[in-house]
């Protein structure tokens, strides 16, 4: 009877480890594929605030940042503020603000910045929820770094400071 139990304990134990080493792989292997993805800009359909839709196929040229928020974080509010403030709207990179909140609440979060005399900065609506599908994070905040190809600098969740943002962007010049 002691060797019943013991081959069904052995055999569970090793049933387990598989299916964890199974899972651990494929998330490897998804991560990848986000990876992978990221390189070059993703394709994706968002919306503007005027409800009419936004292509990535209508982005030409980096540099660009895009910035995935929400407009109740204290974190985005701060992040977009210092970058509003800094000199990146100056500098030609175009700034993509993507959020999934509904539109009154992001207009509502917009008006604290004065944004409007800037035509590179582009707040768009993801009422489909699939910036986590298409970047593989919803993470608040999130930077996604691009080059003058479009191809991937960095990836930075969690607030960041403006001087770290800068230091990519200057890197690409």
């Amino acid at each position: 009877m002691k060797r019943v139990i013991l081959v069904i304990v052995i055999l569970l134990f090793t049933l387990s480890a598989i299916f964890l080493v199974l899972g651990i792989l494929k998330k490897i292997q998804n991560q990848e594929q986000i990876a992978e993805r990221l390189s070059r800009l993703p394709s994706f359909s968002f919306v503007t605030l005027a409800d009419k839709p936004f292509n990535s196929s209508e982005i030409k040229r980096g540099p660009l940042l895009l910035v995935r928020f929400h407009p109740e974080c204290e974190h985005c509010r701060y992040e977009i503020s210092e970058i509003l403030k800094s000199n990146i709207p100056l500098s030609g990179t175009s700034i993509i603000l993507v959020s999934s909140a509904p539109p009154d609440s992001i207009r509502k979060f917009l008006t604290c910045f004065d944004y409007s005399g800037y035509t590179n900065v582009i707040p768009l609506m993801d009422p489909s929820y699939r910036f986590g599908d298409i970047f593989g994070s919803d993470i608040v905040p999130s930077n996604y770094i691009y080059d003058k190809d479009l191809e991937l600098v960095k990836v930075l969740h969690g607030e960041v400071k403006t001087e770290t943002i800068l230091k990519y962007l200057r890197e690409i010049e």
